[in-house]
């Protein structure tokens, strides 16, 4: 090796030493978006694959500040089976498409257009989703309850089984129901 470029290694090499080392300890990486959260979450598969196949998927991973209320894989398989297929497709092979209106609308059921942490739901006495569906908020209701419960103008209450799970443009709280009939 030439003596120039020996030089110029070890100077490169303390340059990125020094680079790192000033960096803040403890940073944390930039949480993924909503959508990307819950693609990461298996229980919450269901819901992916409606956002997916209903189109939405760029709509949700670009906007700001929203709540999405996402209900688990098992909540959605308590729904009628004569149009949960048309909403919540399953991921398998061959699988029908979700329908683009009902499962977008579904979708929009269950999102709102602001961040809301579940400490801050039960001061909201009532706020509209994208889908222009009222829910109303409760805490706790006794003993061994899990959490805030979320009701839909169609009298469908969910409670909060997983809250504030964060994201880079929002906040999720996972339901064990969903929000429509």
């Amino acid at each position: 090796m030439q003596p120039n470029a020996a030089a110029f290694r070890r100077l490169a090499i303390a340059a990125g030493l020094a680079a790192a080392a000033a960096l803040p300890t403890g940073a944390a990486a930039q949480p993924r978006n909503c959508i990307d959260t819950l693609a990461g979450m298996q229980e919450y598969s269901r819901m992916v694959n409606a956002v997916t196949r209903s189109h939405m998927v760029n709509d949700l991973r670009n906007a700001q500040n929203i709540t999405i209320f996402a209900p688990t894989n098992r909540a959605i398989n308590q729904v009628n089976p004569m149009i949960v297929d048309r909403l919540f497709p399953r991921g398998d092979t061959g699988a029908r498409e979700a329908d683009p209106v009902l499962a977008a609308a579904a979708i929009q059921a269950h999102v709102v257009q602001e961040r809301m942490p579940a400490a801050s739901l039960a001061q909201t006495a009532r706020i509209n989703t994208m889908a222009g569906t009222p829910l109303t908020f409760a805490g706790p209701g006794g003993t061994g309850e899990a959490g805030p419960s979320v009701t839909a103008a169609e009298g469908v209450t969910a409670r909060i089984i997983q809250a504030d799970i964060p994201c880079a443009n929002g906040v999720i709280h996972g339901i064990d129901r969903v929000l429509i009939r």
